[in-house]
């Protein structure tokens, strides 16, 4: 089995504690970005039906896949290619870096918005898509953009920018558009739309600020377009693929079952997106460091940064949900009684396990990415959304969205098994250190068995015992928070 070697007989600590910071950086915007996320699917459900709401859904379903597909896996390629330029001394070669990465994918979005636009007429709504293709080329933008500056291991612009900026923007206008009146498909779509140009501008000029004076010499120090794109072209389909594994069901509950379909669909579905960003935050400030850790063959680094960070990522979404899962009418019925279905509540604890799942095995897509497996990567996530695909034309005429959710908790569970056991056996990193299994532990107790146990005694014992354990859970992470 091949394994990284450890030249150091510890880990560096400080390494641990910059992942923290930065963690703790994103989770605070991953906390505005995932309660803005449920707050937006909030005020569509309550203010527009549940066929326009379909349709908003839908529409911006297609509007990421296709922004995934323009980013050309640039966001990755900028995080690994700046990050390990910067730890092997080479701040000159970043320029080139960007120029690869930053000239193509603006390219291919303009082109995508234009392809996307001509398309719509193919669409229920056709109207709508047309208005979200305008607003294409600034997402990618934007996200090209702020992962460079993760690259310099800078986590707050991606805080400020996207997490707060963009989701506080698209709150307001959604919050303006409702106040006055005047809801309807088109205003709301908008309404969520327009936030990625201000974002997008913010992007590049803080990054054009970090890089003004930067020394990029005319003669030596330049990375090979082929280098780069031999990292980032097998992420490029590997990132359309996973936003397919988070939003085609969406779409495909739209064209199968009907827009009132997605729209119960995407409500009961949206207690996923906490845990989504949880991951993603933690995730954002592992991968720079796990890329730096792998290139210079510091084993035991990596290792306790996917360890440690794993154990955070559990700490903060199997409390989630576990909650969730047992408390679904509840939530579901904080969109309108009309959602809280018992398709609705099928939908939710099909996902729970697997989501459980995907947070155990941590950031694992990060890690394999930063060792330079994207060819692996890519293999990986297309087996998955296959299983995805697959499923969803199989169930959804029978089953509805109950086949959609099973179809999305296979996919999920493929898609981190196989590379946590490619993870395993080639660099010997798996995520469950002694911090995991007390937080698994912890969290499956307090938030599962003790509240089902009590949910024999009465629906009102439930809640009550999650209460409890939220805030045992609090006090202590605040306890234990410099060990955290």
């Amino acid at each position: 089995m091949e394994t990284l070697t450890a030249p150091r007989a510890e880990p560096d600590r400080a390494e641990l504690r910059g992942t923290a910071r930065g963690g703790l950086v994103n989770l605070v915007g991953a906390a505005v970005a995932g309660g803005g996320g449920l707050a937006v699917t909030w005020l569509v459900a309550m203010a527009l039906s549940p066929s326009d709401a379909g349709a908003f859904f839908s529409v911006t379903s297609v509007f990421l896949l296709a922004a995934a597909l323009a980013r050309l896996g640039t966001p990755t390629g900028l995080v690994y290619w700046v990050a390990r330029l910067r730890q092997a001394g080479r701040e000159a070669a970043i320029g080139s870096v960007l120029r690869i990465a930053l000239r193509p994918a603006v390219a291919v979005a303009v082109a995508a918005a234009i392809g996307l636009f001509a398309a719509a007429p193919m669409f229920a709504r056709p109207e709508l898509v047309r208005l979200v293709a305008v607003f294409l080329p600034a997402s990618v933008a934007m996200e090209a953009l702020l992962a460079a500056t993760r690259g310099y291991r800078l986590m707050g612009p991606t805080v400020l920018i996207d997490k707060f900026g963009r989701t506080l923007t698209q709150l307001a206008a959604l919050g303006a558009v409702v106040l006055t009146g005047a809801s309807s498909a088109l205003a709301v779509t908008a309404a969520w739309a327009l936030p990625y140009l201000p974002a997008a501008a913010a992007a590049g000029w803080y990054l054009w600020r970090r890089r003004r004076g930067a020394s990029d010499p005319g003669f030596p120090d330049r990375v090979q377009a082929r280098a780069f794109w031999g990292f980032t072209a097998p992420r490029a389909v590997a990132g359309v693929a996973q936003i397919g594994l988070q939003r085609l069901d969406i779409i495909l509950v739209a064209a199968l079952a009907g827009l009132g379909a997605a729209a119960v669909y995407t409500v009961a579905t949206r207690f996923v997106i906490v845990g989504q960003l949880a991951s993603g935050a933690v995730g954002h400030a592992v991968q720079p460091r796990a890329a730096a850790a792998m290139a210079a063959g510091e084993a035991l680094s990596a290792k306790r940064l996917y360890q440690e960070s794993t154990a955070w990522i559990v700490a903060l979404t199997w409390p989630v949900y576990l909650t969730v899962g047992l408390g679904a009418d509840y939530y579901l019925r904080l969109f309108g009684g009309g959602y809280a279905t018992e398709t609705a509540r099928a939908v939710v604890w099909v996902l729970v396990p697997a989501m459980m799942t995907g947070a155990a095995c941590g950031v694992v897509d990060s890690m394999l990415s930063m060792a330079g497996k994207t060819s692996w990567q890519l293999a990986d996530v297309a087996i998955a959304l296959a299983v995805n695909v697959s499923l969803n034309l199989l169930l959804i005429p029978s089953l509805g969205v109950v086949g959609a959710a099973i179809a999305w908790s296979a996919a999920v569970v493929v898609n981190n098994l196989i590379p946590l056991a490619q993870l395993w056996r080639t660099f010997g990193l798996h995520p469950f250190g002694a911090l995991t299994r007390r937080s698994l532990l912890a969290t499956g107790l307090g938030f599962g068995a003790v509240p089902a146990a009590m949910g024999l005694l009465g629906a009102g014992w439930t809640l009550t015992a999650l209460v409890a354990a939220g805030l045992a859970w609090a006090g202590v992470l605040l306890r234990y928070r410099r060990r955290i």
